[in-house]
């Protein structure tokens, strides 16, 4: 039995550590998973939608878009202990980053799945390479604190969850 919670909490830590970026925000297509130890009732798995929010059991909405899962922990931790639980041990993690975009002269351009450590030759290898007319220009489009902003990118640039790549045409 304390082996199997044993090898349950370690898991959850495991992930926890794998699945999250530091400082990263939460947007809408990524999901989250929320675990509270000893409360299988409050553990709640769920992609977030275009709202930002997330209706959880007797909190209601959480705001989850622009958040760090810290600071959602830290949210969902006070709530629970304004009249639920005593100690509740809480723990937010990403389960799936939202996908990122390449298009333009790669072999399958689309949406791919986001992996910690990405940088931008993996990701042009995950489109199937480059076509015969790609032109060393590479633009990345990134959205940060609901800005827009263009990045004149290289093969080492890292990639982050909903960015969008975009390999340019060479003339020659």
């Amino acid at each position: 039995m304390y082996k199997c919670i044993l090898l349950a909490l370690l898991t959850l830590f495991a992930t926890k550590l794998l699945a999250n970026i530091d400082g990263y925000k939460l947007a809408a297509g990524d999901t989250i998973s929320i675990h509270v130890y000893g409360q299988d009732d409050l553990s709640v798995t769920s992609k977030i939608d275009k709202s930002g929010n997330l209706k959880y059991p007797f909190i209601g909405n959480v705001p989850l878009s622009g958040k760090t899962t810290e600071q959602v922990n830290q949210f969902i931790t006070d709530a629970l202990m304004d009249g639920y639980l005593v100690k509740p041990e809480v723990h937010v993690y990403v389960s799936e980053y939202r996908p990122f975009y390449i298009h333009g002269q790669v072999k399958k351009p689309g949406a791919f799945a986001y992996q910690p450590g990405l940088i931008l030759s993996k990701a042009i290898a995950l489109a199937g390479g480059l076509t015969e007319r790609a032109s060393s220009t590479w633009i990345l489009k990134r959205t940060t604190n609901n800005q827009n902003r263009s990045i004149k990118a290289d093969e080492q640039t890292e990639i982050l969850p909903g960015d969008i790549i975009t390999v340019e045409q060479s003339f020659f």
